[in-house]
């Protein structure tokens, strides 16, 4: 019901926007698969809350986009919660040894929907979270990526999450930047993920890479969000 009900608050929101009408809408815990988004023919947008999200580039020798998914991530209760989407499927070196890295990159867009900017919502930070994990000297599971601001192409940050298995160990599960006192309206984000196993029996595994974002509103923008969801509960009944 929850879900529904946010969905019928973004359609009525972003109507008129200049969305594409193929465009995705999720909700928390909704699922895309990422074959299906990338399709010819598909417009490889989708919408999580105030945020859009645009594909711009994919490539992999190695990972089919058939086997992975886009979950949409809204977290936090009360105000403004924190928006995302997860990149979930069997990330892994899957033929261990051959001094090959398996690896996938993919280049997209992240923009304020453009009611919302108008309400004052801009980007103040970016997260990166992953479950990465290695096994045997020399293997690792990571991921890097290039932070832009779209409006001005300027580089904003590099974010890198990873697990070495060695020598030595070395881990790191999330990362992130805080923009403020500067606020975006679009980034454009070039992610990179690396698995590598270095020897037969050894493992570069990960199911998960999460993108988090949060934003700063204008006063008025809770109160607003509070009006669209009685609209969108009286249209229902």
């Amino acid at each position: 019901m929850r879900n529904q009900l946010l969905t019928a608050v973004f359609l009525a929101t972003i109507a008129g926007t200049g969305v594409a009408h193929a465009t995705i809408i999720l909700g928390n815990g909704d699922v895309a698969n990422l074959g299906t988004l990338l399709a010819a023919g598909n417009d490889r947008q989708f919408v999580v809350h105030d945020k859009l999200f645009t594909i711009e580039s994919y490539s992999s020798s190695h990972f089919n986009p058939a086997n992975f998914n886009v979950i949409g991530f809204v977290a936090g209760t009360g105000g403004i919660p924190n928006i995302g989407f997860d990149l979930a499927g069997p990330f892994g070196d899957g033929t261990p040894g051959d001094t090959i890295v398996h690896e996938m990159n993919i280049q997209y867009t992240v923009e304020v929907l453009p009611a919302y900017y108008a309400l004052g919502y801009r980007i103040k930070d970016t997260r990166l979270t992953f479950n990465g994990a290695s096994t045997g000297d020399g293997s690792f599971s990571r991921v890097d990526e290039s932070v832009f601001d779209f409006d001005t192409n300027t580089f904003l940050n590099q974010l890198s999450v990873f697990d070495v298995a060695g020598p030595p160990r070395d881990t790191r599960l999330t990362d992130g930047i805080d923009y403020l006192p500067n606020t975006y309206r679009k980034l454009e984000i070039n992610k990179d993920i690396k698995m590598f196993a270095a020897h037969v029996n050894d493992t570069a595994t990960a199911s998960f890479v999460r993108q988090e974002f949060s934003q700063i509103p204008t006063p008025g923008a809770v109160s607003f969000l509070g009006m669209a969801g009685l609209v969108a509960l009286r249209r229902r009944r």
